[in-house]
Order: structure tokens, then C-alpha cells, then sequence
């Protein structure tokens, strides 16, 4: 993967001195961020220093490419997934909290949860009992309307199944890979892939219809 450069911009009125430390303190006298520094650390220096999370950054980038490109298997694809990911992650670095989870660890997981948009984002139907394979030329507007809606609601369901299911529904139904790929790309045996497959499906299968069925009962 060639080398990847990002520059972050912090908002106006938002610049390091005027941090949580208060107006007083300058960048000279904050402590600087530096690549022998824990992730930790530097996860907190990024609030207010874009050079910490420029570390992060250089640290990490490969990792999450090489993640990401693993699961779409279109360099082009993964290096702008790869870019969102780190968008994301700054975006939402001030809610970050070392004792929750690892920094590799939070971020692992908002580079699945893009792939899962970016599978989404690119594949307007998915084939589940609910859902039309495809949208049907012959079929009126109001009833395609329908269609994508569900499809929707169906993508809103994969994004909430824990992440193994996750990641084998978007395979299987985003890529049309079969369970011998998903079994290979996820490093696990084809009959757990299967397993994984017919609980997260059914888990989708019962939370659309329990949304199909709110608007009924609702009032």
C-alpha cells in the first residue's frame, strides 16, 4: 500500500491552546505528542493536538487498509473506506476511553462497521425474504420506493448484529461471495461460517418483522 498523507483541521476557535487547559496554556508549554508514546496517550493528546492523532494515524493505516482490503477485494475501494475510517475516528476521539476497549480494538471496529456502509452504500438490494433481489422494471414507482425502503431497514439490521455475523451477512449478501470465500476471508471453517450465516439471518428475519409490525401496534 503507498503511503497515505491526511491533514486534519481543527474548527475555528478550537486550536490546542484553547483546549481544556485553558486560554493560558500555549502549544509550547503543552506536553508534545511523540511515536514512542502509548496509543492511549496519544488518543488523548488528539483532542487538541492534530500531530497525536497524525501518529495514530501512521501507526495504524496499513493495518486498517490491509483489514479493509481483505474484506472488499478493490484497492481503490479500501483506501477510500481506509481514509473514512480515519475521518470517523477523529470525529469521534473525544468519546474514546482506554479502559473500554484497546485503541486497535475501537478502531478495528469502526473499520468493520464502514465496510458494512460501504457494502450498504454500494449494493441497493440485498436477497432476503423481505427484499426483492432487484427492482423489477415492470413493477410501479410506489411499490420500488417500498423496495428500497426495506432495503434499508434490512442494511440498519446487518450494522446491529455482533460483528462475526456481521462480517459473514455483508460477505455473503453484499459481495455474493460463497461460504468457502467467507470461510477463507474470515479465517474460520465453512461450517462455522454457515452457523454464523443462519443465526445472523435469522436475527435479520426477526427484526424486520418486528419493524414491519411497529407502525400496526404503535398508538
Amino acid at each position: 500500500m503507498s503511503a497515505m498523507t491526511a491533514t486534519y483541521d481543527w474548527p475555528a476557535g478550537s486550536t490546542p491552546a484553547d483546549g481544556p487547559d485553558g486560554p493560558g496554556v500555549t502549544a509550547a508549554t503543552r506536553r508534545r505528542p511523540t511515536t514512542d508514546m502509548l496509543d492511549s496517550e496519544l488518543a488523548e493528546l488528539s483532542r487538541d493536538d492534530a500531530e497525536a492523532f497524525g501518529i495514530l494515524y501512521d501507526r495504524y493505516a496499513n493495518q486498517v487498509f490491509r483489514m479493509v482490503y481483505h474484506r472488499l477485494s478493490d484497492r481503490s475501494d479500501a483506501e477510500d473506506v481506509t481514509a473514512e475510517v480515519f475521518v470517523k475516528a477523529l470525529r469521534a476521539i473525544d468519546a474514546y476511553r482506554p479502559s473500554r476497549a484497546p485503541f486497535w480494538g475501537w478502531l478495528h471496529r469502526i473499520a468493520a462497521n464502514a465496510v458494512v456502509d460501504h457494502v450498504r452504500a454500494r449494493r441497493a438490494t440485498v436477497s432476503l425474504d423481505v427484499v426483492a433481489d432487484a427492482v423489477d422494471t415492470a413493477v410501479g414507482v410506489e411499490q420500488q420506493v417500498i423496495r428500497r425502503l426495506e432495503a434499508d431497514r434490512a442494511w440498519q439490521a446487518v450494522a446491529g448484529l455482533c460483528p462475526a455475523q456481521r462480517t459473514a451477512v455483508t460477505l455473503r449478501l453484499g459481495r455474493d461471495l460463497p461460504i468457502a470465500d467467507i470461510a477463507g476471508r474470515m479465517e474460520r471453517s465453512e461450517g462455522a461460517v454457515k452457523l454464523l450465516l443462519n443465526r445472523g439471518l435469522t436475527t435479520l428475519r426477526q427484526r424486520l418483522a418486528e419493524t414491519a409490525a411497529a407502525p400496526a401496534t404503535a398508538g
